[in-house]
């Protein structure tokens, strides 16, 4: 999973950013606020044509949102609120993207591939949390399970947005959302049946 790879590397590096938010007093449950609110900014800026603004303001966020974790971890602040805040926070942000993107290709003239593309890809998302929240009620943790998480989802739409290419990054997040989706599944279906048999849980 590639955001497993970029943690490793990019933690260093964000690691005295980390450290003057600690200073100023800046909590995690604030970054986690302002990133949503710079993603709902790039959802607007979407709707209304501005593509290229709308990525850069989405890298902008997704680094953000990044940094809410990290930020717990160091000042071990850690708690299941901040958990259930930042999943609510991806959430709305998520759902403002695809709706600003959903109002860009409307105005386009509906685009009926793209459109549902769309959909598909929130589905997928959708299916995918909805999966690893409910693993979590049987004591299944799918948290790294799943080649195509927040990052790379942020990522392939950064880049659609920038580059021009919205109808491929489409493509790229409908399969994407719905195949890691069908992994996680898989994966707490092995899981259950391993503590049925009373053989240790995979993780």
């Amino acid at each position: 999973m590639l955001s497993r790879w970029v943690r490793k590397w990019v933690g260093a590096l964000l690691n005295p950013f980390l450290v003057v938010l600690a200073r100023c007093g800046i909590g995690p449950d604030a970054v986690t606020m302002g990133s949503l609110a710079v993603v709902l900014l790039s959802g607007t800026l979407i709707a209304l044509g501005y593509t290229v603004s709308g990525g850069l303001v989405l890298l902008l966020g997704g680094i953000l949102d990044g940094l809410d974790g990290a930020l717990a971890r160091q000042q071990q602040s850690a708690s299941p609120f901040g958990a259930f805040l930042d999943s609510i926070a991806d959430h709305c942000g998520d759902f403002a993207v695809y709706f600003g993107l959903l109002c860009l290709l409307l105005h386009d003239g509906g685009r009926r591939t793209e459109t549902l593309l769309l959909f598909a890809a929130l589905f997928g998302s959708l299916f995918g949390s909805q999966i690893r929240s409910r693993a979590g009620m049987l004591g299944m943790d799918l948290k790294d399970v799943g080649f195509f998480t927040r990052f790379e989802r942020v990522l392939v739409l950064v880049l659609g947005l920038m580059s021009g290419r919205i109808t491929e990054s489409l493509w790229v997040l409908a399969l994407g959302t719905n195949l890691s989706a069908l992994q996680r599944l898989h994966h707490a279906l092995r899981a259950w049946r391993s503590l049925q048999s009373g053989r240790t849980p995979l993780t």
